[in-house]
């Protein structure tokens, strides 16, 4: 227990402590994946590349978004870069439209689901970036599950192997569908 008011040093020690770890909010920064930018991820297979990754109803989905989209789509496509929730050395993506929400996948599919605080939930909403498989742009392995990687598949959202018993793990265009472009945001 404390007692009094604490002094504006120690207020904004707290607070250079928090935004040292990559929380409390957008730093303006965007495109970049550096922990407090806001971000927009676009698929880079050639049948979807107008598509990015949002939430709908909870779900990750891959989505066509344009400049006339509405404000609520654009929000929903817009994710904030945190320092990985279970490795610092990787990332997880906190919904713009819901602060305090997180990318994450829950058997293989990936979802918008609100920070809960267990190792489970940490590791499941962090992925770590690595060149993209196709060539190009960034692909995002699932921190518990490494051979898995951020994939589109018929507009849903997994973490996918090549190849596997799923059909999301076919083998047809996985290096590509593991493959997006960090962009700026939609969301102003």
């Amino acid at each position: 227990m404390t007692a009094g008011i604490p002094t504006d040093a120690a207020d904004n020690s707290v607070q250079a402590n928090i935004v040292s770890v990559g929380y409390g909010g957008s730093t303006g920064t965007t495109g970049t994946l550096a922990a407090g930018s806001e971000i927009s991820l676009r698929a880079t297979t050639s049948c979807c590349t107008a598509d990015y990754i949002r939430h709908q109803n909870n779900a990750a989905v891959l989505s066509a978004i344009t400049s006339s989209s509405a404000a609520l789509d654009k929000g929903d496509a817009t994710w904030i870069v945190r320092r990985g929730l279970a490795n610092s050395s990787c990332y997880s993506f906190e919904s713009r439209n819901y602060p305090g929400d997180f990318l994450r996948h829950y058997n293989y599919q990936l979802y918008r689901q609100p920070m809960v605080g267990t190792a489970q939930f940490r590791q499941d909403a962090t992925f770590c970036a690595s060149t993209g498989k196709s060539g190009t742009g960034t692909s995002f392995a699932s921190y518990n599950y490494p051979t898995r990687y951020l994939r589109h598949y018929n507009y849903n959202v997994y973490i996918a192997s090549d190849g596997g018993s799923n059909a999301f793990d076919s083998a047809t265009s996985w290096t590509d569908d593991v493959s997006w472009a960090v962009t700026a945001p939609w969301a102003p």
